[in-house]
């Protein structure tokens, strides 16, 4: 199977050569690596120069529109996706690649990056499968740890360029619906936590959420689960509050605590939620 790793990068020249170096380091090596330069105004271009990669030069147009640059320039039957910020376990794809094909997409765990690589297990163990009532109501599927097979892309199309943050979940949803989604538990993607701005972040994942949620009443994925509706839009709102509180929204995080509890009163399972009675907790917090 030949893979093609797609990278967006938008002033990342501090990290991307990192990126692109563990994908040259995999003991399997990918067809391609396409990065694809959303418009930096850094020195991206001049650091990736003398390395063996396809560079697409484009005008800033946010991330979702980055990844499809390169989702159509790839020639390869599945695509792997690498944030710039993130590096890779040097056996990453040659542990996913075989797997991949009874599953439409396949993730992995991360570890913290920088720090030590994982040693990883002489017996590989089986990828978990993830139901599409369990990713309706928390995305669990981290980008640079996905591989996705070319077919179940192209049946799902192209990252929604509407949304500035969940634009990721929305398309696992979509491949989803049509095909099997799993995750190896194994930690092959080295993530960086990389500052950003909480407001924004807030208001953006909310704008997106909201829109990843009609579009799965359209699809009829909440069709005669009307429980699993409430429960999809009380993480939601859970979701959106805690954001708010961090970026220091007071009334905004209260407001959302509040409607997800109205939405959905019933605990929500343990490995969904950060604290034991944790909307609870927000609401006294906030």
């Amino acid at each position: 199977m030949r893979i093609s790793v797609v990278i967006p990068t938008f002033n990342a020249a501090a990290f991307v050569v990192e990126a692109v170096q563990s994908v040259l380091a995999q003991s399997l090596r990918p067809l391609e690596i396409i990065v694809v330069d959303d418009g930096s105004t850094d020195d991206t271009a001049e650091r990736l120069q003398s390395l063996p990669i396809t560079l697409i030069q484009q005008a800033n147009a946010g991330v979702a529109m980055a990844r499809n640059a390169g989702i159509h320039a790839a020639r390869g039957d599945a695509i792997a996706f690498l944030d710039a910020d993130d590096v890779w376990h040097p056996f990453k794809l040659e542990v996913q690649v075989p797997r991949l094909k009874s599953h439409g997409l396949l993730a992995s765990g991360c570890y913290d990056w920088p720090g030590p690589l994982p040693v990883l297990p002489s017996t590989i163990p089986l990828a978990e499968p993830i139901a599409l009532e369990r990713l309706v109501v928390r995305n669990s599927i981290v980008t640079s740890t996905v591989l996705v097979r070319r077919d179940a892309l192209t049946q799902a199309g192209d990252f929604d360029a509407r949304m500035q943050g969940p634009e990721d979940y929305d398309l696992w949803l979509r491949i989803a619906q049509h095909h099997e989604c799993a995750v190896l538990p194994l930690s092959l993607t080295g993530y960086r936590t990389v500052v950003g701005s909480l407001s924004k972040n807030a208001v953006r994942m909310e704008q997106g959420m909201t829109l990843i949620l009609g579009k799965l009443d359209a699809a009829g994925v909440f069709a005669g689960k009307p429980l699993l509706r409430r429960k999809a839009h009380g993480y939601f709102h859970y979701s959106c509050g805690y954001m708010h509180k961090l970026a220091g929204h007071r009334r905004d995080a209260r407001r959302h605590a509040l409607r997800s509890l109205l939405n959905y009163p019933l605990p929500f399972d343990s490995q969904d939620v950060r604290y034991f009675l944790g909307r609870l907790r927000l609401l006294a917090r906030a």
